[in-house]
């Protein structure tokens, strides 16, 4: 590595220069008894940053179909980092499911058997549902495993107080719906689908969405206000996605929220017993539209530009990111 580089080394002398390709020329040539290369990086075919960018002949999606995105997508691509979505979901390089992941996926489980009956609202039974799997789940230590339990059992109680109080009339009318709608958005035509956590009808006959969130971070009221994936749901209300579950009429989107289900509330609105509620309003203007067709055009033109920010910090690909000194290029 070292011979290659003084090779196109702008500061190293023509002397220099020469020698090291004549070196490495002498290192290529080696063979063992068998004339199998001693020293294969040594020959300039095995230099990768010699060789032209490729391009796939083959487009990434096809423009005379729809664009098929979801909620979290659209938030990655739109507000977050296009290059970690492509990384993530289409070069499918996500490391696998983490322990974090694993507990998200276990409380939405226990949380939808209570808002469909199929579980009692008693913390003592949700956690022996949780104890019958929870050893499944692969944690670091020991200690890692029992706090991450505790966690989980504080995350629960929070969502049966949520559960059971009185949200301004609001009834449950479906949890983990599945939706699938096509819309237009500006020049492109966009198919979303996901799943909403939980579905809800207010007092004047509209779909109220809620989203169960499990991670340890929160948006901020501004965030909440621009969130998205839960815009994304209630554009999808608008487009038919809970018609079936309304008994076949079209509600207006009343609005959608996030229930943190490990961040406690503000004390004045019940403390530790309760979860973080953020809300958004219901719909008004184009701009999630707008939030479509740009992320739209982004994964037609192939356009995966990294973002840097916060989530950085976190990010699997940061060896691979041309914005992080792990990925940076390295051969001009």
């Amino acid at each position: 590595a070292e011979l290659r580089a003084t090779t196109v080394d702008p500061a190293a002398s023509d002397a220099l220069r020469d020698a090291a390709a004549h070196r490495l020329a002498r290192l290529a040539a080696l063979t063992d008894d068998e004339g199998q290369p001693l020293v294969p990086a040594a020959h300039p075919s095995r230099w990768w940053g010699l060789d032209e960018p490729t391009r796939s002949a083959v487009p990434l999606r096809d423009r005379d179909q729809p664009v098929t995105l979801s909620g979290s997508a659209l938030d990655q691509l739109a507000n977050t980092c296009a290059l970690q979505w492509f990384l993530g979901r289409e070069v499918k390089a996500d490391a696998p499911a983490s322990a974090a992941q694993g507990f998200g996926n276990v409380v939405h489980v226990l949380a939808d058997e209570v808002a469909s009956s199929r579980t009692p609202a008693d913390l003592d039974v949700l956690m022996e549902r949780l104890d019958s799997v929870w050893n499944g789940l692969a944690f670091d230590a020991p200690w890692k495993s029992d706090q991450e339990k505790e966690q989980a059992r504080a995350a629960l109680e929070r969502f049966l107080h949520w559960h059971v109080l009185d949200r301004g009339g609001r009834t449950p009318v479906a949890g983990e719906h599945g939706f699938d709608v096509t819309l237009e958005a500006g020049p492109y035509t966009v198919r979303i689908r996901g799943s909403m956590d939980r579905v809800e009808e207010d007092t004047e006959g509209r779909a109220y969405v809620v989203d169960f969130k499990t991670g340890k971070g929160a948006p901020t009221r501004d965030e909440v206000a621009a969130h998205p994936q839960l815009a994304v749901y209630q554009l999808a209300v608008r487009e038919g996605a809970v018609d079936e579950v309304f008994d076949g009429r079209r509600p207006e989107p009343g609005g959608a929220e996030l229930v943190q289900l490990r961040r406690p509330a503000p004390k004045k609105e019940g403390g530790e017993a309760f979860p973080k509620v953020q809300a958004q309003e219901p719909l008004s203007g184009e701009w999630v539209s707008d939030l479509l067709a740009t992320a739209a055009g982004k994964v037609l033109d192939e356009r995966f530009t990294p973002t840097t920010g916060t989530h950085c910090d976190h990010c699997a690909f940061r060896a691979s990111c041309s914005a992080q000194p792990e990925g940076r290029q390295v051969v001009e």
